[in-house]
């Protein structure tokens, strides 16, 4: 058995294990963290903005719900009468859970803090809209992927070290 070898893959597991807690503890601070406001999904619902800057609206839903499949929405500022500039989201960021799941839409370009109203048309009459909740956060997908990215570099550097030591020990290598 190699003293060398052993103490690098036990420390590229320690190195896994850490890096793997780090990323992970990071995904969850940065859903928390990056969330501006949320409100239920009506036709139509006032949203305060406390920074001026660019904003995403999520919808976050039971899994397989389609009941705002073919929803516009439309940001108005009341103080000056005109609609927010937005655009489509093109890549969008999707988190999801057991039953949930959160789907990044449209992109807000807010340009001073206030109170907004957010205009939903296209609803589907027959869709269930009780457990579905329109959700403005910062932008986090860049972020997100590197953090995704650290994730599976440390889920490797973890697996790798442990089947290198065993297989050190074993006296395989």
């Amino acid at each position: 058995m190699n003293p060398w070898f052993m103490t690098l893959t036990i420390g590229a597991m320690l190195l896994g294990a850490a890096i793997l807690f780090f990323s992970i503890t990071r995904i969850f601070a940065l859903l928390r963290d990056s969330e501006a406001a949320r409100l239920p999904a009506v036709s139509q619902g006032e949203v305060t903005f406390s920074d001026a800057g660019t904003y995403v609206l999520h919808i976050e839903q039971p899994r397989l719900n389609t009941a705002l499949l073919n929803a516009q929405f439309v940001l108005r500022d009341p103080a000056h009468s005109a609609d927010v500039r937005s655009s489509p989201v093109i890549f969008r960021t999707t988190t999801s859970g057991f039953s949930r799941a959160s789907l990044s839409i449209r992109r807000f370009e807010i340009e001073h803090p206030g109170v907004y109203r957010l205009f939903v048309s296209g609803i589907d009459p027959a869709g269930d809209l009780s457990r579905i909740q329109l959700v403005f956060t910062r932008p986090y997908a860049a972020i997100l992927f590197v953090l995704i990215v650290c994730t599976v570099l440390g889920g490797g550097c973890l697996i790798g070290g442990l089947v290198f030591s065993a297989l050190q020990y074993v006296g395989k290598i």
